[in-house]
């Protein structure tokens, strides 16, 4: 199964691939694809469809009382983090890696602790080997795995046009590694920076449990990469943990993060302060500094308003008539001064007739605009421009 899975050339092959009868009609490789699935999924423009397709449905229950309106408020996270990024050297968040939208506030916080001093993104999903896993100052496939997600690719492009310095810190290890001698080495790579550079201030991009403080949630009982890196450098750290609540999930599943966030009536990633002394809420105490609600999806069904990144993209028209007759078909934006392996600007997997009208979600420039059609190859494509406005932009046939 990964032996062939690690032969497809592109994210589109692999998802249909993973999609493919030989795949889907056998329980064992079925299974091992599910979560895979769900990763592409996000990869190809369908955050929705991704938390359908691998729902977490176990319970998780806080380990205190939730917090209310009358004693708690919500205020945007972004705007806590950077208030409290002054007092720190390393910031650490977390994402849930079938989840696009636990990208967004790391995109948030770019500019603003740039602004503070921050001068390195580091960032679990890079290749590391020792080379720039940008060399050609674009993200492309060979940049690294979640990487490839079109708001991922964003978040790196953003941090380089800032100036930051990018940190690969995943171990480069050849042969099998426990979860601690991971946790170990991941925590290593960042200190190393720290002390090298004493001015040197990093912003921390993870997976999950590996930005927690205390041993808990990993296999193993591993000490997490945040716990051994206070640990090595001295330091203490803020880690901002968005997935322990799940307010990300399927409409359908019921989770604190959800429970909270319409409670709150939270639309932006947001985190909660007691009226009284201003003390952050975290769902798990000791384990992360604080937790992160996010906005319940709205706009449209397949494409979140999220995408906008805060108003930076719009959504944009795409004529899909061209896909017809050749679904799945993969629309595809390109920024025009990248390369044809730059990871797109944005892109939406077309599934059935009635996703014709889906947007992509593109900022005001110039793209190359390229339908693919069930096989892989183009169907459709065009140069396109986005200004200020909302043009309805249709490819051409070739």
């Amino acid at each position: 199964f990964f032996k062939a899975f690690n032969a497809q050339p592109d994210t589109f092959a692999e998802y249909r691939f993973l999609t493919s009868p030989a795949i889907q009609q056998d329980a064992q490789t079925r299974n091992m694809a599910s979560q895979m699935l769900a990763t592409h999924l996000g990869f190809l423009g369908r955050p929705l469809d991704a938390l359908r397709a691998f729902p977490y449905r176990r319970s998780n229950e806080p380990d205190s009382a939730l917090p209310s309106p009358p004693a708690w408020i919500a205020v945007p996270a972004s705007e806590w983090i950077a208030g409290q990024a002054d007092a720190f050297r390393v910031v650490l968040v977390n994402e849930a890696h079938h989840v696009p939208q636990t990208r967004v506030l790391t995109v948030s916080l770019l500019q603003r602790l740039r602004a503070k001093g921050y001068t390195h993104l580091a960032v679990e999903a890079l290749l590391n080997n020792g080379t720039d896993p940008m060399p050609n100052g674009y993200p492309e496939r060979r940049t690294g795995i979640y990487t490839r997600e079109p708001v991922f690719a964003e978040l790196l492009r953003e941090a380089r046009r800032l100036g930051y310095e990018l940190l690969p810190y995943e171990p480069d290890h050849v042969g099998e590694q426990t979860q601690q001698q991971r946790e170990t080495g991941q925590a290593r790579a960042i200190a190393a920076v720290l002390a090298g550079n004493p001015q040197s201030k990093i912003l921390v991009h993870a997976g999950y449990a590996h930005i927690g403080e205390a041993q808990a949630g990993l296999p193993e009982d591993a000490r997490p990469m945040a716990m051994e890196l206070a640990t090595s450098s001295g330091l203490s750290l803020l880690s901002i943990d968005q997935t322990s609540t799940r307010s990300y999930e399927a409409a359908d599943i019921d989770t604190v993060g959800q429970r909270l966030a319409k409670q709150f009536v939270v639309d932006t990633p947001s985190v909660l302060l007691a009226r009284d002394g201003g003390t952050a809420w975290s769902n798990k105490p000791g384990l992360y500094d604080v937790s992160v609600l996010l906005p319940a999806a709205t706009g449209s069904a397949l494409r979140p308003d999220w995408l906008s990144l805060d108003g930076k993209r719009k959504a944009v028209a795409i004529d899909m008539t061209p896909c017809l007759g050749h679904l799945p078909c993969l629309a595809e934006a390109r920024h025009a001064s990248e390369g044809d392996d730059a990871i797109p600007a944005d892109q939406f997997l077309m599934l059935a007739a009635a996703d014709g009208d889906t947007p992509l979600f593109l900022a005001p420039g110039r793209y190359r605009l390229r339908l693919l059609g069930s096989d892989g190859m183009p169907v459709a494509g065009r140069e396109l421009e986005v200004p200020n406005g909302n043009p309805d932009l249709q490819p051409e046939p070739r």
